[in-house]
């Protein structure tokens, strides 16, 4: 317990991280000046873990871990923590699972406790698994009947193609119909294992408590799926192709387009200062009304309503994601001014622009710093992608010293790769998409 001790005795707001024998890492994140704390557990696991045969899985998984477990039903599930006043919810991603509850810090040992129970001791009762099912499944016909979410999951597909990571988290709906118990108990005997664990808490709360409680709620954990070594991630090979769907009901154009934010080498960049001017360069070409793209589509052409750029990450990967909506007579000068645009920042990066992007990433971190579970999450995240958590402190200095070179790399990196595009709605097709997509190349070069 040194190493723990040392990092408890480091300033208030500081990460503390220790691993546990059988390998689950706890991070603590004291925030002495707010009352609530949020606590979770991390799985590094989702629907890249699945096959055609499993996709949704995961997803399905997490639903069921709330259906009751060794000692409680859902209904004391939800109970227990509300009679503390406490929101109580889960994901389900790419590349992660979380559950996590959000309440008064003085309550967070007991949260910890009811978020450890259902991650840990869930049964998925039979009753329960066709009426959650039906429920899922509804929910996948309504991602497949909106044109916006078709466009996102088309996307990864134009991302990734056939790879698992090109796969709609939610799965299928055939998947979704014939899912049994079994096939979850069997999901979380591989994967809801130590060496992908991450137990979490942020916010005002005893934090030497925390840790002993996590260590002795976690010790038994098994390390791994049987005598299977859990080896490090490897990231999907990016594939980069036009994807398409037409929906006859509606009048306007999804369009979402991508490029991979591949990572500089180690000895060029650390991992963290390479994430953060790859998310200055999505903030300063569309985070906002005044950036370039939004500016140009919006303000000066009238291309678009809705417009913005982002940069969507995971442990292993990140993608440069833009996405618009507009009518079909207008698809090709949008996508004509968004290849100028990218390939003027890939030239140049204006200082003003630059300066505004650095203030709200800046901003935004200050921001989410001041949320128990926003802190909570980043930390999460930033540990399963480098293996660190940085102070918020050392982050904005890091922001604050990304020079216009880096940004203008970032761009440029990433425009020697084909592009990845998605359309749904009004007219979209196969076809159409290819040509938008090459006429698009011959822009950016």
């Amino acid at each position: 317990m040194d190493r723990l001790q040392a990092d408890l005795s480091a300033p208030a707001g500081t990460p503390v991280v220790h691993t546990l024998a059988n390998g689950v890492r706890l991070l603590a994140i004291p925030m002495p000046h707010v009352q609530s704390a949020s606590v979770g557990v991390f799985l590094r696991v989702g629907s890249r873990d699945e096959t055609p045969a499993t996709n949704g899985i995961s997803h399905v998984l997490e639903h069921m871990a709330f259906k009751g477990t060794t000692t409680r039903s859902v209904q004391a599930i939800n109970l227990d923590a509300e009679r503390l006043g406490a929101d109580v919810n889960a994901f389900t991603g790419k590349d992660t699972t979380g559950y996590f509850m959000t309440g008064l810090g003085r309550h967070a040992e007991q949260l910890l406790r009811m978020t450890a129970d259902i991650v840990l001791n869930s049964t998925f009762p039979e009753g329960e698994l066709q009426r959650e099912l039906d429920v899922i499944r509804q929910e996948a016909i309504e991602y497949e009947e909106d044109p916006q979410e078709s466009s996102s999951e088309l996307l990864d597909r134009a991302v990734w193609g056939d790879d698992p990571m090109g796969m709609p988290v939610i799965g299928t709906v055939k998947n979704i119909e014939r899912f049994t118990r079994q096939d979850l108990v069997r999901h979380v005997q591989s994967h809801y294992v130590a060496g992908k664990t991450v137990v979490a808490a942020a916010g005002n709360f005893d934090v030497q408590a925390f840790l002993a409680l996590a260590g002795e709620l976690f010790a038994a954990m098994p390390a791994s799926a049987g005598d299977a070594a859990l080896g490090p991630v490897v990231p999907a090979k990016y594939v980069g192709q036009a994807q398409a769907r037409r929906f006859t009901q509606v009048s306007q154009v999804f369009l979402n387009l991508a490029y991979p934010l591949a990572p500089a080498r180690a000895d060029e960049m650390p991992q963290q200062r390479w994430r953060l001017a790859a998310s200055l360069a999505a903030n300063l070409f569309g985070g906002g009304m005044s950036a370039p793209f939004v500016d140009t589509v919006r303000e000066q052409l009238g291309l678009a309503y809705t417009a913005h750029s982002t940069m969507e990450s995971g442990d292993v990967w990140a993608n440069f994601v833009v996405h618009a909506v507009t009518t079909p007579d207008k698809l090709d000068a949008l996508m004509a001014a968004t290849g100028e645009l990218l390939r003027a920042q890939a030239s140049a990066i204006d200082p003003i622009q630059l300066e505004r992007a650095k203030n709200q990433l800046t901003v935004s971190r200050v921001r989410a710093c001041e949320r128990t579970y926003a802190t909570m999450e980043h930390a999460v995240e930033e540990l399963l992608a480098s293996g660190t958590v940085t102070p918020m402190a050392d982050a904005i200095a890091m922001i604050d010293s990304i020079g216009a070179d880096e940004v203008r790399a970032v761009f440029e990196r990433m425009l020697g790769h084909p592009l990845a595009l998605a359309i749904t709605g009004k007219g979209a097709s196969a076809r159409s998409a290819r040509q938008l997509a090459a006429s698009f190349a011959g822009v950016v070069r």
